[in-house]
């Protein structure tokens, strides 16, 4: 875990079935995911989901400086209780925390190889 220059990543998708409740938690989650570093890479409210996938209406990648801080964003007690909003407001969720290519696999691509 953690290669040089490698960052973490949450990605997630889900079928909101309770919308003011999503709101909540994302008016929630925002400030929280800047206290421990992450952000927002990317968003879609219409994805096309494949493979077990396909009634998302929601797919979100959050960035972390490394894959040691998405792990320990999402095992810290204060996403533990956040979770509990996101998982009562949508249904078919999938959540998977990734590490990002290091600096040396970036450079390898970059030239190529």
């Amino acid at each position: 875990m953690d290669k040089k220059g490698a960052k973490g990543y949450w990605i997630s998708t889900a079928k909101i079935i309770d919308q003011d409740l999503f709101d909540e938690y994302v008016n929630k989650v925002g400030p929280w995911l800047k206290e421990v570093g992450g952000q927002v890479f990317a968003k879609d409210t219409e994805p096309q989901g494949k493979e077990r996938t396909e009634d998302a209406n929601l797919a979100v990648i959050c960035e972390f400086p490394s894959m040691r801080a998405a792990v320990e964003a999402y095992e810290s007690e204060e996403y533990k209780e956040l979770s509990k909003l996101r998982k009562e407001a949508t249904e078919n969720s999938t959540f998977t925390v990734m590490e990002g290519l290091d600096e040396a696999a970036k450079l390898r691509r970059a030239m190529g190889m």
